[in-house]
């Protein structure tokens, strides 16, 4: 099964010994798109000390990448990365601007500020499961549709209908765990329907 991503943007923001740390974390498709955000990152904080940053991508978080933007080695990339990797994310990228505020933290200081404030903005960007599914596409008439659409939604789908010149089609895509009974369902309304596998749901954890 393919991992869980983050379901929004999310910051947060921490102060340790007058260094002011500020993470963030986006969903993004590739690692290539982690040297844009950090761009971005120096543009909007040009007063920023580091721009510290990791990304995990991939299906199963089979691609990663971190840097420490000129602090200890190991100290910065490498904890962010590891608060991703320990909540079994993937298709996400964090970034932590540090101002810093003349104090060292020491090697155990920077591990710990940089990990714990990855792990705020990532708690507070959410999880979405990722499922595998199916979209079901059927035919009707224009004159049935809309009593089709209430049908389906009272049975606790989301179909999509799309109208045109000689009819509507309907589109609502399920877990595969339950594409038996929506198919039933289907049936049952006289909806001639063909199944699309291969797609995959996102939904909050634990719904």
């Amino acid at each position: 099964m393919t991992q869980p991503t983050i379901a929004q943007t999310a910051s947060a923001e921490t102060e340790i010994s007058r260094s002011r740390f500020v993470a963030t974390a986006h969903r993004v498709e590739g690692l290539d798109e982690l040297a844009e955000l950090v761009r971005a990152a120096r543009r909007e904080h040009p007063d920023a000390r580091h721009v510290c940053s990791a990304a995990v991508t991939g299906p199963h978080g089979e691609a990663s990448r971190s840097n420490d933007d000129g602090e200890p080695a190991g100290t910065a990339g490498a904890p962010i990365l590891s608060a991703i990797a320990h909540r079994g994310l993937t298709d996400v990228a964090v970034l932590v601007v540090r101002w810093f505020g003349g104090v060292k933290l020491g090697t155990g200081g920077l591990v710990r500020a940089y990990g714990g404030i990855a792990s705020a903005a990532l708690d507070a960007a959410g999880v979405l499961e990722r499922v595998p599914a199916t979209e079901l596409l059927g035919r009707v008439p224009v004159e049935d549709a809309q009593r089709l659409e209430h049908a389906l939604r009272s049975a606790g789908h989301h179909p999509v209908v799309d109208y045109g010149a000689d009819g509507a089609t309907l589109a609502l895509t399920v877990d595969d765990t339950d594409l038996g009974d929506a198919r039933a369902l289907l049936a049952r309304l006289g909806v001639p329907h063909e199944a699309l596998g291969g797609r995959m749901r996102e939904r909050p954890s634990g719904a």
